[in-house]
């Protein structure tokens, strides 16, 4: 194990209520072994670069997390308020994007294995499969970890990043920059796919819709736009969750069939798909969060 996630262990041993994360490193650790090993490792030292305090985001990010999970559990649903005040007290605080939520959110991918999980499928199953010089789009691409993870390791790719908050530009901005991503891989720009984006038919290569449609109050929307702005044969790569609240959670759905008819509906058939259950690997958690992964290819 890396001196950065030995710290990471470390730091979250001290924190109360952290047991389960601890459990997730270690899981990671023992099924996955030098290649989470080497994924963490990058992410920390990204977060590294950017100067955040590891401890800080840490606890803020898991002790949120706890209490959302406890809140669905109690009542059964997310219970969150209606888009547009999430967007007003969420989105458009600097505070909490620039110094909780994208913290948070690319910490993550370290410490949670519903995540880890989806960034493995996503190295695994579709960067690979991206046409050379292909050109995306990724819609909420938040703090920018899909934007960093695909065009690091792509370099002749070009991804269009469209967000709804303006902090998104700016913190995602800031990541690539220190993650060494060219500026000429990428341009990033206000969108909001319930508005429209403002872009031609048919423009896209591959699209990218990581944790985006449980945050719509219209999914369905949504997916109608994306299907509009990728080539005939274009990739989609999409995450979501069932039964997994957050800050902003809006929308929750039934099964993973359902997600996958709403993709078809808008004209892709499904190349690749994944259901991981927080339960099948620890059987005694109270998190019954299910993660959502779908490859889908435009017909």
């Amino acid at each position: 194990m890396s001196k950065r996630l030995k710290d990471l262990e470390e730091e979250l041993i001290r924190l109360p209520m952290t047991a389960g994360f601890i459990e997730q490193i270690q899981l990671l650790t023992q099924r996955y072994g030098k290649e989470y090993e080497e994924s963490a490792e990058a992410i920390l030292a990204l977060v590294e670069k950017l100067d955040f305090d590891i401890s800080r985001i840490s606890k803020i990010y898991i002790y949120d997390y706890l209490k959302q999970m406890h809140y669905f559990l109690n009542y059964g649903s997310y219970g969150n308020k209606d888009y547009e005040n999430i967007r007003e007290e969420i989105y458009d605080n600097e505070e909490i994007m620039m110094n909780t939520y994208y913290p948070g959110l690319l910490m993550s991918y370290v410490y949670t294995t519903i995540l880890y999980d989806k960034l493995k499928y996503c190295n695994e199953f579709f960067i690979p499969d991206l046409k050379k010089s292909a050109k995306g789009i990724e819609i909420g691409f938040g703090e920018g970890f899909y934007l960093w993870e695909i065009l690091r390791k792509r370099k002749d790719v070009h991804i269009d990043g469209f967000d709804v908050s303006e902090y998104a530009m700016k913190f995602a901005q800031n990541l690539l920059d220190k993650g060494d991503v060219p500026e000429e891989q990428y341009c990033l720009a206000y969108g909001n796919v319930l508005e429209g984006i403002n872009v031609e038919d048919s423009v896209y290569d591959f699209a990218v819709a990581a944790e985006l449609i449980e945050h719509v109050p219209n999914p369905q929307d949504a997916l109608r736009e994306i299907a509009r702005l990728v080539k005939p044969d274009g990739l989609l790569f999409l995450t979501t969750v069932i039964d997994s609240n957050h800050m902003d959670h809006i929308t929750n759905f039934e099964s993973i069939n359902q997600i996958e008819k709403m993709i078809q509906k808008e004209g892709f058939c499904t190349v690749e798909k994944r259901q991981y259950v927080m339960t099948d690997d620890f059987p005694e958690t109270k998190d019954k969060s299910k993660g959502i992964i779908f490859i889908s290819r435009k017909m």
